[in-house]
């Protein structure tokens, strides 16, 4: 296991994740600068998520092609830019830009650099896979409160400037690294063997369903809750603290999931879409300040849980279907991106032809949805852990 490769790239994950996250609590304060409606606000939030659904997969086979390395390095450096850039807008179609900027950013930085992380912690892969999750989380925690603080003292670029400024130190630490994992370079599997290789692995697809849930539910509660709250009177700073104290729950749960990381199953996962199902109820029943401010309480641990079992279940199941960690990372990162790029949008669409609550409950029945349908395709027995390949080398030297 290489350590200080280890930390430098879950640094890259952490300052990407501070400045994803706190663009939710700055909503309202872009509304209000750009005049925007909540539809406009869904764009907002989901404008990243374009971009880096387009570039998931390409990230990930020219990943395999020239190394992991590279291409992370340069993903780190492009997300310090855009960092900047949002900070500097000067209109709602150049921040749309500069955001997009960071979604080409960050889908590559969690495609190779997951790959690159994997291969850097060798026999450990899975539980450090888990833990970008609580990585990611104590960005959540750092980011909404970091951003709505700095924004309601100095201004709407301050944030940024200095995310920027951090993630290009993140960078150059990278560049200058003793060369080592993510060097690996091989020849990846066309697109059309990629999605059939993957589609036929309950495990793989098992975390892409969870992944899309994940996104989803991510995405609404995004858009949903600040603008709720801000609608109840919480100021900016009091929001991002809400969903930075959230984030610290998020952030023991994962930690906790991650230490089970190597017995990770479909039928675990289908629990974590139930669990999330319960708590959107009390966002169905109200969306007062005490019920939205409690949901995030609630939401925090299943979520801490759910996006913990994405990532080492897709590498069981890419194990399984001779696939590599980048290619599964890329159609994790694909499912994701679609989803928080559908789910605001679609949510704040609906939210704004028929309320919040009933957004809600569109979110809630599509969590059992899930739920049902993980627990259906769910492997029997020992098949829910053990991925084939295994499972034939052993009846083979028995």
């Amino acid at each position: 296991m290489r350590r200080p490769t280890l930390a430098l790239l879950y640094m890259a994950i952490f300052v990407g994740e501070a400045m994803w996250f706190s663009i939710a609590p700055l909503v309202p304060a872009f509304s209000h600068r750009f005049h925007l409606s909540k539809l406009d606000g869904g764009l907002l939030l989901a404008s990243a998520s374009v971009t880096i659904l387009a570039v998931s997969i390409p990230a990930g086979m020219l990943g395999d092609r020239i190394g992991a390395r590279r291409v992370t390095l340069a993903a780190v450096a492009l997300m310090a830019v855009s960092d900047v850039g949002q900070g500097f807008a000067s209109s709602f179609p150049l921040l749309i830009a500069s955001r997009m900027l960071f979604g080409v950013a960050f889908g590559a930085v969690w495609t190779t650099g997951v790959a690159w992380l994997s291969d850097a912690a060798r026999e450990h892969g899975q539980r450090a896979l888990s833990l970008t999750v609580t990585v990611a989380g104590l960005g959540g925690v750092v980011g909404p409160g970091f951003a709505g603080v700095l924004v309601q003292r100095f201004g709407l670029a301050v944030p940024f400037v200095v995310a920027g400024a951090a993630t290009g130190l993140v960078a150059l630490a990278l560049a200058v690294a003793a060369e080592g994992p993510g060097h690996v370079v091989t020849q990846p599997p066309g697109l059309r063997t990629m999605l059939r290789a993957a589609g036929a692995q309950k495990q793989v697809t098992a975390s892409l369903v969870l992944m899309t849930l994940g996104g989803m539910v991510t995405g609404v509660v995004n858009l949903l809750v600040p603008l709720g709250l801000h609608a109840n009177g919480v100021h900016t700073a009091t929001i991002g603290l809400a969903f930075s104290a959230s984030a610290g729950v998020f952030i023991v749960a994962s930690a906790l999931v991650a230490r089970r990381a190597e017995r990770v199953t479909v039928r675990a996962a289908a629990m974590t879409a139930v669990l999330m199902s319960l708590a959107l109820v009390m966002t169905v029943v109200s969306t007062s300040t005490p019920w939205l401010v409690g949901f995030l309480l609630v939401r925090a641990p299943v979520a801490g849980a759910l996006f913990a079992i994405t990532f080492p279940l897709g590498m069981l199941g890419a194990r399984a279907a001779n696939l590599s960690v980048g290619a599964v990372a890329a159609l994790l990162n694909v499912v994701w991106a679609a989803a928080a790029l559908i789910g605001p949008v679609a949510a704040g669409a609906l939210a704004q032809a028929t309320g919040d609550r009933t957004t809600y409950a569109v979110l809630l029945v599509s969590s059992l949805a899930a739920a049902a349908w993980m627990l259906a395709n769910a492997p029997r027995g020992i098949a829910d852990r053990v991925p084939q390949a295994e499972r034939d080398a052993a009846a083979g030297g028995a």
